[in-house]
C-alpha cells in the first residue's frame, strides 16, 4: 500500500460516521467501567486507562497518516512550481 493509499484509507475511516460512533461507544464503555471499578483495584484501573490511551492513539495515528499526504501534496506542488520557474527562466 502506497502512502497515498494509506492516507486516503485513513481519511475514509476517520470520516466514516459508523467508525466515529464505534469510537464514542467504546470510549464511553471504558469510562463507565473505570468509574465502576473499585478504588483498590489498581490493576483494573491501569488496564482500563491503557486501553483508553490506545484508543486515542489509534485515532491519532490515522490522523497522522492523513497529515502525511497533505505534506506530500504540498511538497509536490512546491517541486512542480520550482520546475516551472526554472523552465521559464531558461526559455
Amino acid at each position: 500500500m502506497t502512502p497515498r493509499e494509506r492516507a486516503d484509507r485513513a481519511k475514509q475511516i476517520l470520516d466514516d460516521p459508523v467508525f466515529a460512533h464505534v469510537f464514542t461507544d467504546i470510549r464511553e464503555q471504558l469510562v463507565a467501567k473505570l468509574e465502576m471499578c473499585p478504588v483498590g483495584d489498581v490493576e483494573a484501573q491501569h488496564d482500563l486507562t491503557l486501553t483508553l490511551q490506545l484508543l486515542k492513539q489509534l485515532r491519532t495515528q490515522l490522523a497522522r497518516y492523513c497529515d502525511e499526504i497533505v505534506l506530500d501534496n504540498a511538497k509536490a506542488r512546491q517541486e512542480s512550481w520550482l520546475r516551472r520557474a526554472k523552465q521559464s527562466l531558461t526559455t
